[in-house]
């Protein structure tokens, strides 16, 4: 095959080639439409960081105050025991100066039948002693008449004025002051209280309160002893 022949350029009498050539260089002068671009996206906002540090300054400061609350009871606990460990002794109850307490407010339970005799060591203290240790001596009577209590052949001394707040010194005073001599009966009635010194070695220094009578013969007694002083 032959190779074809050039195109013949328009000429330029001929409008319809100037109208193609003319639209030839439009097509060449235009540029290619551009595709619309896509909107473009909004940046994220940035998480708010400081609720979240807040938050965790709030926890820590909480955890240092909870901290040094239990430092400080730790330190409180320990000073209380120092201060207990430190801290004297207290005294017995009743307790005077030269006079120690032997026993205190030990109860005695008396029950009799009619008109019997029951003996007292107050020593110990004991009841229904041998008649020959006995500081006290309790006779219940028959119908109304109230027991009666005297001193035994073991005491060497007693008084009937004493109360139930009577201290030793008190009970010692009592006795060289208003003594109850030898076969002087006290009548039992609540509330009344009598000091005995007993003839023992060490001698014994008690107070004896009645706190209770019933029918029968029957009596609640308590009774608190001090040791006497040995240079008295």
């Amino acid at each position: 095959m032959g190779t074809p022949p050039p195109p013949h350029p328009p000429s330029p009498d001929n409008p319809a080639g100037k109208r193609a050539g003319a639209a030839n260089e439009k097509n060449e002068d235009a540029q290619p439409a551009k595709e619309p671009k896509a909107p473009a996206k909004e940046p994220r906002a940035k998480a708010r960081k400081t609720p979240r540090r807040a938050t965790v300054a709030l926890a820590v400061l909480l955890s240092l105050l909870a901290l040094a609350g239990s430092v400080a009871a730790v330190v409180l606990a320990w000073r209380t025991k120092e201060a207990k460990e430190e801290a004297p002794p207290s005294p017995a109850p009743a307790q005077s100066d030269g006079y120690r307490v032997s026993y205190a407010k030990e109860p005695l339970r008396i029950q009799l039948a009619c008109a019997a005799v029951l003996h007292l060591d107050l020593d110990e203290p004991r009841a229904d002693a041998a008649e020959s240790l006995a500081d006290l001596r309790y006779e219940s009577r028959c119908g109304t008449q109230p027991p009666q209590l005297s001193l035994g052949p073991g005491a060497a001394g007693g008084s009937r004025h004493a109360s139930a707040d009577t201290d030793a010194e008190g009970c010692d005073r009592a006795i060289r002051t208003s003594p109850l001599g030898q076969g002087l009966r006290l009548e039992v009635a609540k509330g009344t209280a009598l000091c005995v010194l007993t003839a023992a070695t060490p001698a014994e220094l008690v107070l004896v309160e009645i706190v209770e009578v019933g029918g029968s013969g029957t009596a609640g007694l308590r009774a608190t002893s001090w040791q006497m002083p040995r240079a008295r």
